[in-house]
């Protein structure tokens, strides 16, 4: 049984390289992003204040993406280390297996892999807003959108309705110049069932849509047929969408946590439209995270392999290592964008791949 003393030791000597690496692949993260922006910068005249609260917001997201770089690296250089010293050597001769020799890195990478979910569910969501915030508003100038009203609305409801216009304002629950139209059927074959016109829409109290001056038109099951009516005035009670629902931001995937995802996926599910991205993205949320440990579950059986090599060839082969599972990911990714294969299978793909391919290392190694 290997002992507190060596785990710590190891423990120890791992994270000076973890830590090491993770600052650099963080500080080469950083400086390209502002290469690419600097113009950007300049052009908006942006100060050196903002510029820092940018990138201070930034650091979290690049963090999930570098921490399995930084993991393998300091799994490779740490057991290269201790191969060349031949200490390895000495804790196998005395009778300790690899499995315990790599328990401690892979029990920390199991906390680690919990810590990064932990920070894509709480803190990335919320920097990522913040970032945009910063360089929409504040760097470029756009003008803020007013809370309570939304121009350009083009928003899907329930029941597979589209609502489109000019404007929508919260205080009077009022639409300028809207359109409704229904749609049926699956999402690859979508059909009209009516559309309305109308030059605007007010929610009434007692919880129905009013539309005034406007025109319906009904479209017949084969599409052969179309009946127009018009209206100065027209109830639509049946219409689930409450004037709240027209001035929630739409937000991108990496805004939202886990749970807020799963809730747009469910809402647009509901409305038929294709949610291949968005569960894509869902299921990435939890692979990516994981990815800590499965590449160490990888480097490690890989480091006692290549005994004997330096430490630069040792941090050459994490780079490279670290470039093919990033490859891997960024393919299944879009194809799970796609739809050309499932939304698990394209998160978890290079996970199962590597912890594969890891274990099966690990068996030539111990023998």
């Amino acid at each position: 049984m290997i002992s507190r003393l060596l785990y710590s030791y190891i423990i120890r000597e791992y994270l000076k390289i973890f830590f090491a690496a993770l600052g650099g692949f963080l500080f080469v993260c950083l400086i390209g992003d502002a290469a690419e922006r600097m113009n950007d910068f300049v052009d908006a005249n942006a100060p050196a204040r903002l510029i820092l609260l940018f990138y201070v917001n930034q650091i979290p997201y690049y963090l999930i993406f570098i921490l399995p770089a930084s993991s393998l690296i300091a799994t490779l250089f740490t057991m290269g280390q201790m191969s060349r010293h031949n200490e390895l050597t000495a804790m196998l001769s005395s009778g300790v297996s690899l499995g315990c020799i790599f328990r401690p890195i892979l029990l920390l990478m199991l906390v680690v892999s919990a810590l990064s979910f932990l920070a894509n569910e709480t803190v990335v969501p919320r920097t990522n807003e913040k970032k945009k915030e910063i360089q929409d508003y504040q760097i470029k100038g756009r003008p803020r959108p007013v809370y309570g009203v939304r121009k350009g609305v083009d928003y899907q409801g329930e029941q597979g309705r589209r609502w489109i216009a000019s404007q929508f304002n919260l205080a009077t629950a009022s639409f300028e110049d809207v359109k409704v139209l229904r749609f049926s059927g699956p999402p690859e074959n979508l059909q009209i069932d009516y559309r309305i016109d109308a030059e605007g829409a007010r929610y009434e109290n007692l919880g129905h849509w009013s539309f005034s001056s406007g025109t319906m038109r009904y479209f017949s099951s084969d599409r052969q047929d179309e009946w127009v009516v018009s209206f100065d005035r027209m109830v639509m009670p049946d219409l689930l969408e409450k004037p709240e629902d027209f001035v929630i931001e739409i937000k991108e995937a990496q805004q939202m946590s886990f749970s807020e995802l799963k809730a747009e996926i469910k809402r647009k599910n509901r409305n038929g439209l294709d949610v291949s991205k968005d569960e894509t993205e869902l299921w990435i949320k939890t692979a990516l995270p994981v990815a800590n440990f499965i590449i160490v579950l990888f480097g490690a059986p890989l480091a006692v392999l290549r005994r004997g090599t330096g430490p630069g060839v040792g941090i050459a082969l994490g780079v490279l290592v670290y470039m093919l599972f990033m490859g891997s990911y960024y393919l299944t990714r879009s194809m799970g964008y796609s739809g050309v294969i499932s939304p698990v299978a394209a998160a978890w793909t290079s996970n199962v791949v590597f912890a594969a391919a890891g274990i099966i290392i690990f068996i030539k190694v111990r023998k």
